[in-house]
């Protein structure tokens, strides 16, 4: 029962050496239900931050009523969107894994082609143990939006950016402000450790697990782009 505890414990401790080291994160993969922790600690954070920005979202909402809807609308929808916002929230942790899931499928495709030999499973624990540092990204942009109060006018403004469009704010597209804005110092972060990782897990040299992890994050880039499209 010893062992078990200190086993549990040391993997716990472990899912934290993604933020700096990828070969002994690596480590952590093979064990059993190596995907479960990381992913409940994000899912948890999810969570909680979404919850506590339903005040802010619904302000913003009432100030900039969506789809064209009057305020008087708006008013009356409110109950129901505020109960569609929590259903939402608590959603959250399924719509994750289903991303997970598809960005693990993404990273198999990927190392078949490059003969880079990986199972399923390690590769969707991997993209479990990298999603902490996408939630540092919650975490942060949440602390922004509380500093700000009620200087935050708009929906856009409940989604800080932390890449290069902070330095750019005149003469540039909404498509290319996205591109700017997607890769933000968690996002560079991100691709470098899961490129590094998807290296050690396969035995691959740096430069395939760069190539290998490309489809994870291309596939996040075109969101963010085809989403600027629809705010033009």
């Amino acid at each position: 029962m010893e062992e078990e505890k200190a086993g549990l414990g040391s993997q716990l401790a472990g899912m934290f050496n993604i933020y700096i080291d990828p070969a002994a994160a690596v480590k952590q993969i093979p064990r059993k239900l190596s995907w479960l922790w990381p992913l409940a600690l994000s899912s948890v954070v999810m969570v909680v931050v979404q919850y506590l920005s339903i005040p802010t979202v619904m302000r913003v909402m009432q100030q900039n009523p969506p789809g064209g809807l009057t305020p008087e609308q708006l008013e009356r929808s409110m109950g129901m969107i505020q109960t569609m916002q929590k259903v939402g929230v608590f959603a959250g942790p399924l719509i994750m894994a289903g991303m997970l899931a598809l960005g693990a499928a993404l990273l198999l495709g990927s190392c078949s082609v490059l003969n880079m030999r990986a199972s399923y499973r390690d590769l969707f624990s991997l993209s479990a143990h990298c999603s902490l540092i996408s939630m540092l990204q919650v975490i942060a942009g949440f602390v922004v939006v509380r500093l700000k109060g009620d200087d935050i006018q708009s929906m856009e403004e409940l989604q800080p950016a932390f890449g290069l469009g902070l330095f750019i704010h005149e003469g540039v597209s909404k498509p290319v402000m996205a591109v700017l804005n997607y890769f933000s110092i968690f996002t560079i972060w991100y691709i470098v450790i899961l490129s590094l990782a998807l290296a050690c897990l396969t035995g691959a040299s740096k430069g395939k697990g760069f190539a290998a992890a490309a489809p994870a994050w291309l596939l996040g880039l075109l969101f963010f782009v085809g989403i600027s499209f629809l705010r033009r």
